[in-house]
């Protein structure tokens, strides 16, 4: 999925979202009037309690506050659906009041509180005095959203060459109804410099996205510059040189993003879609690259999964994982799990050899066997693991209760985990699969079409409730969603 053909989506949404104001997403509440307001780009910002913060919170409080100035400086966007009056009598909005009423750390997580308040009058309580927006939040991340949604009031005036806020005053109290609203990028099928990822997470922020899904590594690449196998990129990168991350390249997009208030959870799929690693490990590795019947070995090519028998796998992980951990503060990390096709272990002699050796075992446990493992590591790293639908709907593995699963294919899956006690992550392909329509990458078919066909417009996309049919216990299970 491109990076500029998701901004382009985002853009779109914010543009468009609504013929009065291009509020996005809209608030839980919002009252409004029918008044214009002058503002200037010297709007004084203050926030009343900032020197008690820590010194981080600070630092995110710095950067939204220069950001918010650049965009008043900078705004010269004209709608063609908002029309309001203005006249020489206008109002002028002086000053901006800021308080975080509450935890006043840079601590961002599944529970962070990020509702905000934002009133912006019209009137002053008293004559003759400045007119004084306020903007309240329990947590620093509610003010970045509160400042997001500010911005998201302003207009500029053709006629009069200066900012506007219609509609005014306002009153605008928001939440979110889930804690978890994400958008996933692969980056191994097609590799993004790091300005192009800091580039979406600026766009995510804009519509208050939370969670940037990092999908680093698959079968057609492996682009993280890993310290403790630099192999992997060296031999399984596009280019080693140019086409990878480095740990100061990830510290760069997880800092960034924190300002921003999103959260940044590595994908790391395993033992499907590891061709990659066999650029340079090739003996833990089965079915590598089978030619032209790949699709009997894997879901796409390259074919290979990692073999589930052998001691080297697993010093393999006791080693990478915990590096890959520690490069990522997020309390999530997503272990993978699609898409494992049996037949690729079926072909390979060393597992078929040690299943014959242990009768007891089968494909299935051994599956079992790699996944409890994989996820013991990654809650020894101090995360907790994600993993998709397969594990527990197809193969049905009895994982621990603290997994999080997440759903791909079609939605009535999400009833079938919540109901087996787990949380979720919503993002069934039918309705939030964004490079659905495109054609046919596989083979060569100009007339194929993609997997997920048809092209999910935004009526498809805003028609799709995670929650439907979920008793109340089970609707709580859902932690929120992705975009792919």
């Amino acid at each position: 999925m491109s990076g500029l053909y998701l901004t382009y989506i985002l853009f779109f949404y914010i543009l468009y979202s609504s013929e009065v104001l291009a509020m996005w997403p809209i608030p839980q509440s919002w009252l409004k009037g029918n008044e214009s307001l002058k503002i200037f780009p010297s709007l004084d910002i203050k926030c009343t309690n900032i020197e008690t913060a820590e010194e981080l919170t600070q630092q995110i409080f710095e950067g939204a506050k220069n950001r918010f100035r650049e965009f008043l400086v900078n705004e010269k966007y004209i709608s063609p659906n908002v029309h309001f009056e203005v006249s020489e009598n206008s109002l002028t909005l002086h000053s901006l009041n800021i308080e975080i009423t509450g935890d006043k750390s840079s601590k961002l997580n599944l529970n962070t509180d990020e509702s905000y308040e934002l009133s912006i009058p019209y009137t002053s309580d008293e004559n003759n005095k400045p007119l004084i927006a306020h903007l309240k939040a329990s947590t620093i991340f509610g003010i970045l959203h509160g400042l997001n949604t500010f911005t998201q009031l302003l207009y500029f005036s053709k006629e009069k060459k200066e900012l506007f806020i219609p509609f005014a005053p306002h009153y605008i109290r928001d939440y979110p109804i889930f804690a978890h609203r994400g958008l996933l990028l692969d980056t191994s099928r097609n590799y993004y410099p790091v300005n192009d990822l800091l580039k979406m997470i600026d766009v995510m922020s804009w519509n208050k996205f939370n969670v940037f899904h990092w999908h680093v590594v698959d079968a057609n690449s492996w682009p993280v510059k890993s310290e403790v196998y630099p192999e992997l990129s060296e031999k399984g990168a596009y280019d080693p040189d140019t086409m990878i991350y480095t740990k100061e390249d990830i510290k760069t997009i997880v800092e960034f993003a924190h300002q921003r208030g999103i959260r940044v959870i590595p994908e790391f799929d395993m033992p499907g879609h590891t061709f990659a690693i066999s650029y340079s490990m090739p003996e833990i590795i089965t079915c590598p690259d089978v030619q032209p019947d790949w699709n009997n070995y894997s879901a796409a090519p390259p074919s290979g999964q990692m073999n589930p028998i052998l001691p080297a796998t697993y010093e393999f992980l006791n080693n990478l994982i915990p590096e890959m951990t520690s490069w990522f503060p997020d309390e999530f990390y997503h272990a993978g799990g699609d898409e494992v096709v049996m037949n690729c272990w079926k072909v390979t002699d060393s597992v078929t050899a040690y299943l014959k050796e242990h009768p007891n075992d089968t494909y299935e446990t051994l599956l079992g066997m790699f996944i409890n493992k994989l996820h013991s590591l990654v809650r020894k790293s101090g995360k907790t693991p994600i993993t998709w639908q397969e594990m527990v709907v197809e193969h049905k593995l009895p994982l621990p209760k603290d997994v999080v699963v997440q759903v791909w294919t079609t939605e009535d899956n999400i009833k079938k985990v919540t109901g087996l006690g787990y949380r979720v992550i919503a993002g069934s392909a039918d309705y939030w699969y964004l490079d659905c329509g495109h054609g046919g990458w596989v083979g060569d078919n100009p007339d194929g079409n993609s997997w997920c066909d048809p092209f999910k417009h935004w009526q498809r996309i805003y028609s799709y409730n995670p929650i439907k049919d979920l008793t109340k216990e089970e609707a709580k299970l859902v932690i929120g969603g992705i975009y792919k």
